[in-house]
């Protein structure tokens, strides 16, 4: 019987370290576009504590992200501005966690070319 919880507490464990994902946030704190997105940011760290959420002022280091507000996932996705990153950042954190997002809808703000708002890898 302790074989079977161990297992289990394991196999937990370590399904929780492959689903997680490493969002980072680059800001500058003079960045009106950035003090509008911190507070989801902030927020949805909170609501997934399960991944691994870093933030990084470009005024304190020598970070070439080419402007901010600016969202990078390890999964290849990236998020830019004060409309973009509220508007999908929960999303692609959803995906991650449930492989499943209720709230998009492909239809809105998708770019005709690329028919995504998304630079996937």
């Amino acid at each position: 019987m302790k074989k079977i919880i161990i297992s289990l507490i394991l196999g937990i464990f370590f399904i929780g370290c492959i689903s997680a994902l490493t969002v980072d946030f680059f800001y500058s704190p003079q960045c009106p576009h950035c003090q509008k997105v911190m507070p989801t940011v902030i927020q949805l760290g909170k609501k997934y504590p399960n991944h691994e959420w870093n933030t990084y002022d470009v005024s304190q280091g020598s970070y070439n992200v080419g402007g901010v507000p600016l969202v990078e996932l390890d999964n290849g996705v990236s998020l830019r501005g004060s409309l973009e990153i509220p508007k999908y950042l929960e999303c692609e954190v959803q995906e991650m966690t449930t492989k499943e997002c209720e709230t998009y809808s492909a239809d809105e703000g998708i770019d005709p070319e690329t028919k995504s708002w998304f630079k996937r890898e």
